[in-house]
């Protein structure tokens, strides 16, 4: 993903370097490449990916969410931002939920995060 966009910091932060998470390599290698698919064409200039205990923090600095697209933003085939449509984060909720994490989205002062625990 760097590769794609060279122009954006990329943080990855990890406080626990022992941290085991539950399902398989497909599955998170799919529940990642979504979530940062919709990073890099949505952050300005920087993402974040933060791992700390069994908590796992996305976080990139781009337009924040308007309400309705947060209520639906894991729906599959909803319209999004810049009218965007997809499956990509329903597969993250579902592939999330099958191995018994959750995932929620919100904005912050700047920017958006999902965080999966």
């Amino acid at each position: 993903m760097k590769n794609i966009r060279p122009d954006v910091k990329w943080t990855v932060y990890t406080k626990n370097s022992e941290t085991i998470m539950k399902g398989t390599y497909d599955m998170w290698e799919a529940v990642v490449d979504n979530i940062l698919s919709n990073f890099v064409r949505y952050a300005e200039k920087e993402i974040k990916v933060t791992i700390k205990g069994s908590k796992l923090t996305f976080y990139n600095d781009g337009p924040k969410l308007n309400e309705k697209d947060l209520e639906n933003i894991f729906s599959p085939y909803k319209k999004g931002i810049n009218g965007q449509f997809g499956l990509g984060l329903s597969i993250v909720r579902e592939t999330l939920a099958f191995c018994g994490y959750e995932v929620t989205v919100k904005n912050e002062k700047k920017g958006v995060s999902f965080m999966i625990q």
